[in-house]
């Protein structure tokens, strides 16, 4: 296990999805559920979850039986309708109040993500890098990625700006981009995924049927 904390950016309803997408039910539990599963197994530290700040984010149900009960604490984002950039700096500064010195952040909707793929991000979270992010599909992947906790100042000096983008703090950061190569080289990655369907999000009702039904 990794010595650092887990991170998960949850908000609120989704407008594409139509509902909220950390409620979904998946595997006896919902989709929130299985992302902290997943954290609570690849890392060691503290677990955070970052609710909007307009309304309530409750933990899943029947908590005593997971392995992240009595280590997951939710956080919410101080300002309204601030976008993703807002949770990122939320969750980094959460962390950063627990001492933990790097984050894993995920996003909620990750119905593929494992714990191999989590550690294999962590390892490249190695100082003077301060982001580690797979590159899947030719885009980064900044909701799965490993973060220097130090990194909530400069979100925070990004959103003072206007800025909303969780790729905007990526840019400004030093980064060591994670190819499929370099994730699948790991033989733990490469047993459970090979496809990399761990950084496979769902945004719609019908990417969910689809999800679900695939896995």
């Amino acid at each position: 296990m990794s010595a650092a904390a887990g991170v998960v950016l949850a908000g609120g309803r989704s407008r594409r999805m139509g509902r909220d997408k950390a409620l979904l039910p998946l595997g006896g539990t919902t989709l929130l559920g299985h992302v902290l599963d997943v954290l609570a197994e690849a890392v060691d530290g503290p677990l955070l979850v970052v609710g909007a700040a307009e309304g309530s984010r409750a933990l899943p149900p029947d908590t005593a039986g997971r392995r992240w009960h009595g280590r997951c604490r939710v956080v919410h984002d101080p300002v309204p309708d601030d976008g993703p950039l807002r949770g990122l700096a939320t969750g980094l500064a959460a962390a950063a109040g627990t001492g933990a010195a790097t984050a894993f952040v995920a996003a909620v909707d990750l119905p593929h993500l494992h714990a191999a793929v989590v550690r294999a991000v962590l390892a490249h979270r190695v100082p003077p890098v301060e982001v580690a992010v797979p590159v899947l599909d030719g885009h980064r992947q900044p909701l799965l990625a490993a973060y220097a906790t130090t990194l909530a100042a400069r979100a925070e000096d990004l959103l003072a700006r206007g800025e909303r983008r969780t790729g905007a703090l990526v840019a400004a950061s030093r980064v060591r981009e994670i190819l499929p190569a370099d994730l699948l080289a790991d033989p733990d990655v490469a047993a459970a995924d090979q496809d990399l369907r761990a950084g496979r999000g769902v945004n719609t009702p019908e990417e969910w049927d689809a999800e679900r039904g695939d896995r």
